[in-house]
């Protein structure tokens, strides 16, 4: 699948329709859309044109998760486009999110199916908001070997956060794995590194709503963890009696309770 790298501009604003410029290479044309009623006209008609309303799925889940407030006058945003055809299954949670990395091309699929003989990384989060503490935990599934637990403590803030560190730690781990699947709860983690991570490289950062993404540094150590690996992501939901991450969500709490009980002596 090939990805294309273009270039909006917000010129301005007319009863609640904002000019878009898009530029891709050394053309452009102008769309209009009003994100209270999420309609696109085009008020260009070249090859460029045509060539975005081919991929006018992906330009409006763009312009859709856009803040409202983030159209105004003068806002730039560079963003991609790719060949694939329009999927509404993309967005499947219960399929398998395939990152193909292995040659540093960041192929994002899906899939009904998982690949055989992974080794498996496991991997929950918790943060206490009142003892300002958090815990993660993951467990190691490797074919045929026993599995492997480990549990650790984080001052760092927020679920979202503790739940990616996780990850951080599982990949670290497991450096010397090219294929592996990774077993999470946690939409932030697999939308993050599959959907949001690409764009944010390509705007020194910043999203969509021309803010600096949160927790930089560590997206750009997932960044370093997931060249050249293939990388399967499922999503289980939490508290879903699912064995592995039951025992992780127990063991990530059992760091902040022991931490409480620390404090309490």
């Amino acid at each position: 699948m090939e990805y294309h790298s273009l270039h909006m501009h917000i010129l301005g604003e007319k009863e609640g329709f904002f000019s878009i410029e898009i530029s891709y290479h050394d053309e452009k044309c102008i769309i209009t859309f009003s994100p209270s009623e999420k309609a696109i006209k085009y008020l260009s008609d070249n090859n460029l044109s045509q060539f975005i309303k081919l991929r006018e799925f992906q330009l409006r889940k763009l312009l859709h998760n856009k803040r409202p407030q983030s159209y105004y006058a003068g806002f730039t945003l560079n963003f991609v486009l790719h060949d694939g055809l329009p999927d509404v299954s993309f967005y499947d949670r219960n399929k398998i999110t395939v990152l193909n990395n292995l040659e540093n091309k960041f192929l994002v699929s899906k899939s009904n199916n998982k690949a055989e003989g992974l080794t498996e990384l496991f991997t929950d989060g918790s943060y206490n908001q009142e003892l300002k503490t958090g815990g993660y935990a993951l467990i190691i599934k490797k074919p045929g070997k026993d599995l492997q637990l480990y549990h650790f403590k984080t001052q760092k803030k927020g679920n979202n956060l503790i739940e990616l560190l996780a990850i951080i730690k599982g990949l670290e781990i497991l450096k010397d794995e090219i294929k592996l699947r990774i077993i999470t709860d946690s939409q932030y983690v697999i939308k993050g590194i599959t959907e949001w991570l690409p764009l944010w490289k390509i705007n020194n950062f910043y999203t969509a709503n021309g803010t600096k993404a949160k927790n930089i540094g560590d997206w750009k150590k997932v960044d370093h963890l997931i060249k050249n690996r293939y990388i399967e992501f499922e999503w289980v939901k939490s508290h879903s009696e699912h064995f592995e991450n039951t025992i992780c969500d127990m063991k990530a709490k059992s760091v902040i309770n022991i931490n409480k009980d620390e404090k309490n002596k």
